[in-house]
């Protein structure tokens, strides 16, 4: 990527961040931070965790989904155009469910953001058959938008009130939460980064990225059900390290200066918040050897669910579509006359 990506939108980037972003997620952006200037939730309450869940559903998706290529198929483009038109009303209807007491109309008011979330898995599942290998840069993608549907399931699940396998609601939350960062967003965000490496790179971080994240939830479940907790540590630490990878990526590409100045520092902030959280997810996972009482279910919510959210999430998305609208204003100009 030339000099000409760097200055060129240095100047492009302000009159173009909407096109860039869209109106979606800036509308769901002030709707996000109005809310939160109201309930004013400190980082150890639960109305913090709902309050990143509701970041996902406002915000990050509808600016993630900017960084899916788009498949030229009728059927795909057709689906992207409804999921894009459900997103805001949908994710909106999931505010008011978490405003309401668990129960029936809760759970219904939760349910379009689940349908949603279901038309994205179906435009992954879609995509994926065409890859070459799944655990090539674009399998990721594709895969990414599969799992966010347990988390949009299991979104539906807290606000019906219900505890699978007797679970704490606390939990029923975070595992919502958990399927819309690190089932959904780290595996794009990963694809991405790892498509500018060379192929054993690609394996290697794609199959620790995307076998982590199931493999986290089967390793809590078998916990639950009163096995070792040896499976869940093991997990934990899997995922953990196959994320430190992903955010090494990140930090290598900040200092490839062929891309914009504005994405390198994005980048860069979120690789550094990533090992950081994930420092803090491998120490968690491993509780039940370690002597970490203070490292508790609130303190992981103000700082590793804090640090996912906005300290490597918004970040990255937003270094990625810089990245990728100063390479398409470069192919433009290279293409006119």
């Amino acid at each position: 990527m030339s000099t000409r990506i760097q200055t060129g939108f240095r100047h492009e980037s302000v009159v173009s961040v909407g096109w860039m972003v869209g109106a979606s997620p800036i509308i769901g952006t002030l709707i996000w931070l109005v809310a939160l200037a109201i309930l004013r939730p400190a980082l150890t309450d639960r109305v913090w965790a709902e309050a990143i869940l509701m970041f996902a559903a406002l915000v990050l998706f509808p600016l993630a989904m900017r960084l899916v290529a788009i498949d030229h198929t009728l059927a795909d483009l057709r689906l992207r155009r409804v999921i894009d038109r459900l997103q805001l009303p949908s994710a909106l209807l999931l505010g008011a469910a978490l405003l309401q007491d668990t129960g029936p109309l809760a759970a219904t008011l939760a349910l379009p953001w689940l349908l949603t979330l279901g038309l994205t898995a179906a435009l992954g599942l879609r995509r994926f058959p065409r890859r070459p290998s799944w655990l090539s840069p674009e399998a990721c993608v594709d895969l990414s938008l599969v799992y966010l549907v347990v988390g949009g399931a299991w979104a539906v699940l807290d606000r019906a009130g219900m505890r699978p396998l007797d679970f704490q609601p606390v939990i029923v939350l975070l595992t919502a939460i958990h399927f819309h960062y690190a089932g959904f967003l780290l595996p794009l965000l990963t694809g991405l980064a790892v498509a500018r490496f060379g192929r054993g790179m690609q394996r290697l971080v794609a199959c620790g990225v995307l076998a982590g994240v199931p493999l986290v939830a089967i390793g809590i479940t078998t916990t639950q059900l009163g096995f070792s907790p040896l499976g869940e540590s093991l997990a934990a630490c899997w995922l953990a390290a196959a994320t430190c990878l992903a955010a090494g990526l990140h930090l290598r590409l900040a200092w490839d200066f062929r891309w914009p100045r504005s994405a390198r520092a994005l980048w860069g902030s979120a690789g550094a918040a990533l090992l950081a959280s994930m420092g803090l997810a491998a120490a968690y996972g491993l509780r039940a050897y370690l002597p970490l009482a203070w490292l508790d279910i609130p303190t992981m919510r103000a700082w590793h669910g804090t640090a996912n959210s906005l300290g490597f999430a918004l970040p990255a998305v937003l270094g990625w579509l810089i990245a990728t609208f100063s390479s398409r204003s470069l192919h433009s100009a290279d293409a006119a006359p």
